[in-house]
């Protein structure tokens, strides 16, 4: 029993002893752990709060250092913005300034611009002036024959710059009386505005005509000679009578032969044909060729531009010696570059503007018209005059139909005037062989006389 008692009791105690134990280190442990959990927690706290505290101050600090390079950054960008500011406002000024300097350059090109208009005003005047009227046309030919003639320009045109070469190609369709045969035929280059670069030349080119190649019978030209566009106009004649034979169409063409730089504009071709037909028409004709440059162009207050007035341009075309009356008197008249209805033609005392009125068209102008009522007896004056343009009078073509009975009551006047002349002759030869006789004077005249009278006064009594 007591084995039992002192087992319960040493279970006992060594419960209790374990229990203890177990107790104090349950406690001892309890406390390790809440001391540990306390500690973290303090520690956690104690962090969290020292974390919170330097955190706020470097957040502080963060923001101030932030604040001061904001402010430093505003104050850059102020800066920035009053250099660039500056700078903007420097630009502009510069532009600004470019646009005046622009403005003034613009300014300065205008009034040279107008010193070189009026340059012709304000210089000297030139020694040799091609504008002034100094080359009248030329008889080609003046004849008589029963037939016509045939002028047309075909299809002509103003070219522009034909440079080294382009061709220019005309058309003429040529239509002639059945029956009639070619006396002559002549083709016409007109030409203007040739030069090299800037500054003037006379052409180079190679004419065909169906093909072949023609050399110039003639060469006419005119020129300003002097100043700025110093360039050259003229008319070129072919004598193609071999190269027509009648009625059809035939084809020019134009080349320019010239150096790289060369250029010239043409105004145009004619043609002229004149033919015997033995149904036409009795007629006598002048042809007049040639190229007279003038301009008496005048500024806004009627100066002369040019040092030429429209009385220093007036071109001579004819000057034919007529018999009146005659059926119809018809005259051609062509021009090149006038296209100007105040200038003139001028035939005797009468005047006609509208001569040149862009027909059939600007650069090649062609005027036919009846001028039978202006003629007179004896010479004609038939003038071209360039009234404030710039214009070349190059052809004039005067036909006149005779008239057959009007000229032999003509011959028959003339006849008899010629006779009368010589019997006039025939009596003043003897009063004046009479007045030489030696011993034979007014005395002699005066006895003659008195006796006569009284011889006669005795055979009246005696009857």
């Amino acid at each position: 029993m007591k084995t039992r008692r002192v087992e319960q009791k040493g279970d006992q105690k060594g419960t209790q002893k374990e229990d203890q134990k177990g107790t104090q280190k349950g406690d001892q442990k309890g406390t390790q752990k809440e001391d540990q959990k306390g500690d973290q927690k303090g520690d956690q706290k104690g962090n969290q709060k020292g974390t919170q505290k330097e955190d706020q101050k470097g957040t502080q600090k963060g923001d101030q250092k932030k604040i001061y390079k904001m402010r430093k950054i505003w104050g850059i960008n102020e800066d920035h913005k009053a250099n660039s500011e500056h700078k903007i406002r420097i630009i502009r000024l510069s532009q600004e300034g470019n646009k005046f300097n622009r403005l003034v350059r613009l300014l300065c090109v205008i009034a040279g611009l107008c010193c070189l208009l009026s340059m012709p005003v304000l210089a000297q005047t030139p020694e040799k002036n091609g504008y002034i009227a100094d080359k009248p046309l030329e008889t080609y030919i003046h004849d008589s024959i029963n037939g016509g003639l045939y002028y047309s320009v075909g299809s002509s045109y103003y070219s522009g710059k034909v440079y080294p070469g382009d061709v220019y190609s005309v058309t003429h369709n040529i239509d002639l009386p059945e029956g009639s045969t070619v006396k002559f035929a002549r083709l016409y280059n007109y030409w203007t505005w040739s030069a090299e670069g800037v500054t003037g030349r006379y052409p180079e080119m190679k004419v065909r005509f169906n093909g072949k190649e023609l050399t110039p019978e003639k060469e006419y030209s005119d020129r300003k000679g002097w100043g700025i566009y110093d360039y050259p106009t003229g008319t070129w004649a072919y004598n193609i009578t071999d190269l027509v034979n009648g009625s059809g169409a035939c084809s020019t063409e134009i080349e320019n032969t010239g150096p790289d730089a060369s250029f010239v504009c043409i105004d145009g071709v004619g043609l002229l044909i004149v033919y015997t037909d033995p149904k036409g028409k009795d007629i006598e004709y002048w042809i007049n060729e040639g190229a007279d440059e003038l301009n008496s162009q005048v500024d806004e207050n009627g100066n002369p531009l040019y040092y030429a007035s429209s009385n220093e341009t007036i071109c001579e075309m004819l000057k034919p010696t007529l018999q009146l009356p005659v059926r119809s008197a018809t005259l051609w008249t062509i021009a090149q570059s006038g296209n100007w209805n105040d200038n003139a033609l001028l035939i005797n005392d009468q005047k006609f503007p509208g001569i040149t009125d862009g027909e059939p068209y600007p650069d090649l102008d062609t005027d036919m018209r009846d001028i039978t009522s202006y003629l007179k007896p004896g010479e004609n004056s038939i003038l071209f005059q360039a009234i404030g343009d710039y214009v070349v009078p190059s052809g004039a073509f005067l036909v006149i139909e005779k008239d057959p009975q009007a000229e032999e009551a003509t011959q028959a006047s003339e006849e008899s005037s010629g006779k009368s002349d010589e019997t006039g002759k025939t009596q003043e030869t003897s009063g004046n062989e009479a007045s030489k006789t030696p011993g034979f004077g007014f005395d002699y005249a005066l006895v003659f006389l008195t006796v006569g009278k009284l011889v006669a006064g005795h055979r009246q009594k005696k009857g």
